[in-house]
């Protein structure tokens, strides 16, 4: 247990700036069963008690940065092509003041609101939160301002994990009931 902030202190990060290597296109713009893009139902999914919000792009996405740029802080990662770390470390960069962040991955459109809701008011209270359902870890993660420096220097594809082993014993895993926090879409065939 640590110090507690309010849930207005802590914001969310979607890191959006991946390559679509695996899918074969840009997924983001792929169209899910309800009729919006992946990226679109992300990030409407996340809840309005979500005052700060940084979305993560990559060069050559003005447009995207255009469409949310009214509603989301744009972040261009520095070298995406260096893997999911870079992308982060460029965010916290930019989210310095914040007292913690939600870490959300763009091709998870499943993630309910209410696990976001859930994940931003467990932070208040914890240093790093992790969602769990049916005793597996999922995604998004957050963590506190004290990690920042450490995730800036992150390198490579896994993100944070190097921390989550690092700093287990800081680590609060948040039940939910939310299957979602498992599934990311890699290929076409996983739209559904």
């Amino acid at each position: 247990m640590s110090q507690v902030i309010s849930t207005k202190d802590i914001g969310i990060i979607v890191l959006a700036a991946g390559s679509s290597v695996r899918f074969g296109t840009d997924k983001r713009l792929a169209t899910l069963n309800n009729g919006l893009s992946i990226l679109e139902t992300t990030l409407t999914c996340i809840p309005a008690s979500f005052e700060q919000r940084v979305l993560v792009l990559k060069a050559g996405d003005e447009k995207l940065a255009q469409q949310y740029g009214q509603h989301w802080q744009i972040c261009f990662a520095d070298a995406p092509e260096k893997g999911l770390a870079n992308s982060l470390s460029s965010a916290v960069v930019q989210v310095g003041n914040w007292e913690g962040a939600i870490v959300a991955l763009a091709d998870m459109p499943f993630i309910t609101t209410q696990t976001y809701s859930v994940l931003q008011k467990a932070m208040t209270r914890h240093h790093i939160v992790v969602p769990v359902y049916e005793g597996r870890r999922g995604n998004p993660v957050g963590f506190r301002k004290k990690f920042y420096s450490e995730i800036e220097a992150l390198e490579g594809d896994q993100g944070a994990k190097p921390l989550l082993q690092k700093y287990s014993a800081d680590v609060y895993e948040q039940k939910t009931g939310d299957a979602g926090i498992f599934r990311d879409i890699d290929k076409p065939e996983m739209l559904t």
